[in-house]
């Protein structure tokens, strides 16, 4: 037997078995209907009427009548909702500490131990603003404070008294952020700060061991 007669009987026998198979699939499918089919009979027929609603046919008249009808009440329902109240957002108070800056509707958190740790300024202490600045931006370092609002907050808590009020007199509503903070900040207290320095390089000058009095004078 050569290779061409073996692979028509292949051939053959898968088709038989093929064949088989759905002959046997469609009879199974066949019983399963025969056996249903008494009871899908009885079900249909036993379906209660009377839950079943019949309405009138409809003219195009009545049809066009009920259009109109809903597109007037869609009309009414809107004219009630747009008589409703509108909603508007109160304005928050602003403390006047804070009315120099600009600040958000919704303001983040300040840190929870800003009090213990927050330098001060007060302008009559002996520290520079210079000075004040580059400790608050330390203290920001430190916290990790990276939120706008919440820099500038703690920046109008850190002065007091003089500092304080002098603060408070910047036009309202004219900071919006650290930068021109700082800038407006150093810039009203250059002159007292010059002053400050000046008295400080006085107090500490003293005559040297070996210096005469004419020295030291010039």
């Amino acid at each position: 037997m050569n290779l061409k007669e073996l692979y028509k009987q292949l051939r053959l026998l898968v088709w038989i078995i093929i064949q088989e198979v759905m002959f046997f699939l469609l009879h199974k499918i066949l019983l399963c209907i025969l056996y249903f089919k008494d009871e899908l009979i009885s079900y249909f027929y036993d379906f209660p009427l009377e839950n079943v609603v019949e309405r009138p046919p409809c003219t195009f008249k009545q049809l066009s009548s009920n259009a109109v009808e809903n597109h007037h009440t869609a009309k009414e329902e809107t004219k009630i909702e747009s008589n409703l109240p509108v909603h508007m957002p109160v304005p928050r108070k602003v403390p006047n500490r804070y009315k120099p800056l600009i600040l958000p509707p919704v303001l983040n958190p300040l840190p929870a131990n800003h009090p213990e740790y927050l330098p001060r300024f007060d302008g009559e202490n002996g520290i520079t603003a210079q000075k004040h600045i580059q400790a608050f931006e330390d203290y920001l370092n430190i916290f990790e404070v990276e939120d706008e609002d919440v820099s500038l907050r703690l920046f109008a808590l850190s002065l007091q008294s003089k500092a304080r009020t002098r603060f408070q007199a910047f036009p309202e509503a004219s900071i919006s952020n650290l930068q021109q903070c700082s800038k407006l900040f150093l810039d009203s207290w250059m002159i007292k700060d010059s002053f400050l320095l000046l008295i400080q390089e006085y107090d500490d000058l003293k005559r040297l061991p070996f210096e005469s009095v004419q020295q030291f004078s010039d």
